[in-house]
């Protein structure tokens, strides 16, 4: 059994309400195995001895603004145009199952 087959995509494109042609199954197919390969490339790299990555940078940042509030909406302005507000949020139709 293949790993990702065209049933796999099919099941997932339903889930997520749109449809693919075969086409694009087969080249999502492609795509995702060339992304596995990818991956365990990257897991026969040996990372023994190296210290875990906390921040992406050494120096701490210094180059962002400070937060300035400014003109703010109260809640009930925020919600004039929304068509159904629920206990004080938007309330939207369930999309997916």
């Amino acid at each position: 059994m293949e790993k990702f087959s065209t049933e796999y995509f099919r099941k997932l494109a339903s889930d997520l309400k749109f449809s693919l042609t075969d086409e694009e199954i087969e080249a999502l197919k492609k795509d995702f195995e060339a992304v596995e390969a990818q991956v365990h490339l990257f897991e026969q790299v040996d990372t023994e001895g190296v210290e875990p990555m906390i921040w992406p940078f050494e120096t701490p940042t210094v180059f962002l603004r400070e937060d300035v509030e400014n003109e703010t909406l109260d809640q009930k302005d925020a919600l004039a145009n929304a068509d159904d507000v629920r206990m004080g949020h938007v309330h939207v139709p369930k999309v997916v199952k």
